[in-house]
C-alpha cells in the first residue's frame, strides 16, 4: 500500500477526566515499509484513558473493521500526558495487498479506561536468574507481547464459552523461551466466584470406569481468592533449570519443549519425618502448601524469592481453570460424542489424546506444549498431552461431607498412596479427557514415577505471602 498524501485530525472527546489530544503526526515509513506510523500529544490526563482511531481516505470513512487488529503501541490504559505513539499496518487493516489511497487521515477520540485495564493478568518468571515481569491487560491490548485474542469464538470453529471477559494471549506460543528458559503464569479470575464442580450424570462417558463411580458427583464450589496457573505443562527444560535434572523418557530433538514426565509426587513436594519418626506425605491438614526441603517445588519459591507459594493446583483450581466458563464436556464449549471409539472429533483441536481407532497407544508420545488450540484463559493442553498431577488424594466423593457449597476445597491427604491426576494424556481415549475427570495411581505417584503419561502444571495464590 502506497500513501500519496498524508493528512491527520483529531477529536479532543469529552472525557470525564478532562484529558485531551493537542496535535496528530501521521507518516508513511516509505519506501521501507508500508506502516504508517502515529504521534500523538495527550494532555491533562488524570485517570486511565484508551485512544480510539478511525481511518479515512479524504472524508470518505474506510472500513475499520480490521483496523484495530492492525495496529501495535500507546492505545489502553494510558495514564500520563505526554507524547504517545502506535503503527498502522495498513495491509492488514485495508486489504491482503498494496493498495493506494489518495488522502490518508486518521481522528482520533479519548475513551475512558476500563477500571481493570492496568491489572496484571501474567507474570513471567526467568528460571536463569529468579526475576519477575508482570504483563498488563494494557500490555497486551496494546501489542507488547505480541498478538492477543479477544474473542474466544475466533480460535476454534464452534468454540464458546459463557466468560464475557475474554483476552488470550496468543503470542505466548511464538517464543521458545516461555516454553524453556522462562515460565509464563495466568492469573484466574476466582475470587468469590462460584461453580459447579463434577459432570451431570447425562454426560458422555462419565465415570467410565468402576473405580471412578462417585468422583464426578456435582458439588457447588466457591474460591476466596484468586490463583494463578502455568500456561503450559511444565516443560523438560524448565525442570532442568529448576532441579538440575532429567527424569523424562522422550528424547526427540524438540525433548526441551516436550512435558516433563515420570515425576514423582515426592521429588515434586517431598517426604519428611515427624517429631516421633512417623512419615510425614505433603499436604499437611496444619499447612496444606508446606513442601520439604529440598523438593522441586522448594528449588522453584527460593529462586523467585519465596514470594509465591509454586504448588500443585487442587482438583477444584484444575478443574475451574479448565473449563474457562464452560459446562461441557471439553473447555472448547463442546461435547465428547460417543464411547464407543477413542476418537472424538470434538477434541482434535484441543488436545493430544489417543485417537487411534483400535486404541492402541504403542507409538504414542508426549508433543511439544502448546501447539492445540486454548482455553478461554489462554490455558493449553488443560486436555491431553499428559496427564496433570493435582495436589489432592484421590477420593471417591468430590464433596465427601454433603455440604451445598464447598469454599477452597484443599487439597486433601491421599488414602493408600493414591494421587489425583486430571485431563488425561497422549495415550488416554477421549472420555478420560474430560473436564469433569478424574483418576489416579497407587504408590508410584507417592514413592516413584516411572508413568510418561503423567505430568505437572503448577499454580499459586495470587497474593504474595
Amino acid at each position: 500500500m502506497k500513501v500519496t498524501t498524508v493528512l491527520a485530525s483529531f477529536m479532543a472527546a469529552a472525557s470525564l477526566n478532562a484529558a485531551v489530544i493537542k496535535q496528530v503526526i501521521v507518516r508513511q515509513q516509505w519506501p521501507w515499509s508500508t506502516d504508517v506510523k502515529v504521534e500523538y500529544k495527550l494532555a491533562d490526563v488524570q485517570t486511565p484513558v484508551n485512544i480510539s482511531v478511525k481511518a479515512f481516505n479524504g472524508e470518505s470513512e474506510l472500513d475499520n473493521s480490521r483496523l484495530a487488529d492492525s495496529i501495535v503501541g500507546d492505545l489502553y490504559g494510558i495514564t500520563e500526558s505526554g507524547i504517545g505513539q502506535f503503527v498502522i499496518d495498513p495491509v492488514k487493516a485495508f486489504g491482503n495487498k498494496k493498495v493506494a489511497i489518495a488522502d490518508f487521515r486518521v481522528e482520533l477520540e479519548i475513551t475512558e479506561a476500563a477500571a481493570n485495564i492496568n491489572e496484571n493478568i501474567y507474570k513471567i518468571f526467568c528460571l536463569t536468574n529468579g526475576t519477575c515481569t508482570d504483563v498488563s491487560r494494557a500490555d497486551l491490548l496494546n501489542g507488547k507481547y505480541g498478538p492477543v485474542e479477544t474473542d474466544f469464538a475466533k480460535i476454534g470453529n464452534g468454540f464458546s464459552t459463557s466468560l464475557s471477559d475474554v483476552i488470550i494471549w496468543t503470542g505466548v506460543t511464538n517464543n521458545i523461551d516461555y516454553k524453556t528458559t522462562h515460565l509464563v503464569m495466568r492469573r484466574i479470575p476466582a475470587k468469590d466466584k462460584t461453580f459447579v464442580m463434577g459432570s451431570p450424570e447425562s454426560e458422555v462417558g462419565r465415570e467410565k470406569v468402576q473405580n471412578d463411580v462417585g468422583t464426578e458427583n456435582q458439588v457447588n464450589v466457591r474460591f476466596s481468592r484468586d490463583y494463578y496457573v502455568s500456561v503450559f505443562e511444565l516443560t523438560q527444560a524448565q525442570y532442568r533449570y529448576i532441579t538440575k535434572q532429567s527424569p523424562s523418557t522422550y528424547a526427540g530433538e524438540d525433548a526441551d519443549m516436550h512435558p516433563v514426565e515420570t515425576v514423582s509426587y515426592n521429588s515434586l513436594r517431598g517426604n519428611t519425618k515427624g517429631p516421633s519418626g512417623e512419615s510425614i506425605n505433603w499436604p499437611t491438614n496444619s499447612n496444606l502448601h508446606e513442601v520439604a526441603a529440598g523438593s522441586s517445588l522448594y528449588v522453584l519459591r527460593a529462586a523467585t524469592g519465596n514470594a509465591y507459594e509454586f504448588d500443585l493446583p487442587t482438583c477444584a483450581e484444575w478443574e475451574y481453570a479448565c473449563r474457562a466458563g464452560t459446562v461441557t464436556s471439553f473447555n472448547n464449549g463442546k461435547d465428547l460424542e460417543s464411547i464407543n471409539v477413542y476418537r472424538s472429533a470434538n477434541l482434535e483441536s484441543v488436545a493430544w489424546y489417543n485417537n487411534d481407532v483400535n486404541g492402541n497407544a504403542g507409538a504414542l508420545h508426549t508433543h511439544v506444549v502448546g501447539l492445540k488450540a486454548p482455553n478461554a484463559w489462554g490455558l493449553y493442553d488443560m486436555h491431553g498431552n499428559v496427564n496433570e498431577l493435582c495436589l489432592d488424594g484421590y477420593h471417591k466423593n468430590t464433596n465427601p461431607d454433603g455440604l451445598a457449597e464447598l469454599l477452597d476445597p484443599p487439597g486433601l491427604i491421599a488414602v493408600g498412596g493414591q494421587r489425583a491426576y486430571r485431563g488425561g494424556g497422549y495415550a488416554t481415549p477421549s472420555w478420560f479427557c474430560r473436564s469433569a475427570a478424574r483418576s489416579y495411581d497407587h504408590m508410584q505417584i507417592w514413592q516413584g514415577n516411572s508413568n510418561r503419561n503423567i505430568g505437572v502444571r503448577l499454580a499459586f495464590g495470587a497474593e504474595e505471602k
